[in-house]
């Protein structure tokens, strides 16, 4: 009887470690491809993060560009949001910005819109929330999947940078 506890035991435990094993595997294949968006941003990582700074937010949030667009100029999403930083045309608009396409134009848009997510949101992750839900949808349905995915792509995207 306690030959078949210690096969089970030992069972557990391999199951357990080939999950961790299978896990790290993932997590660095994914950084991987964060590497190749890095790369793919370099171009753009001096001038966006300088308008960052004179806009007066962290230019950490040039982390936030690359995860949301991969530094595709064209880049569109199914609900509409365009160019680098993947803003609603509406959004882009509202802070200055009618042409979403345009590197300069969009980074002070989206500078001056998470200037204004911070003054509502504590933390960096709470604002790249709000950001990628709205600041209004946040508060009243809460974190989404799809936008703590965001938060984790970024912070991997950091890492990848290093």
């Amino acid at each position: 009887m306690n030959e078949e506890k210690y096969i089970k035991i030992i069972s557990i435990l391999i199951l357990i470690t080939s999950c961790i094993i299978f896990v790290f595997q993932i997590n660095t294949a994914f950084a991987a491809d964060y590497t190749k968006w890095v790369d793919a941003c370099k171009p753009y990582k001096e001038t966006v993060q300088n308008i960052l700074r004179e806009e007066g937010i962290s230019p950490e949030y040039y982390y936030l560009m690359v995860a949301e667009s991969r530094c595709k100029e064209k880049a569109q999403s199914a609900a509409g949001a365009r160019g680098f930083w993947q803003l609603m045309p509406a959004t882009g608009r509202r802070f200055g910005c009618k042409d979403l396409h345009d590197i300069d134009c969009a980074t002070h848009a989206a500078a001056k819109y998470i200037k204004s997510l911070e003054a509502r949101f504590d933390t960096f992750e709470e604002v790249i929330i709000a950001y990628n839900m709205g600041g209004h949808n946040y508060i009243k349905h809460g974190k989404s999947a799809q936008a703590l995915g965001l938060v984790r792509r970024v912070r991997m995207i950091q890492k990848a940078d290093r």
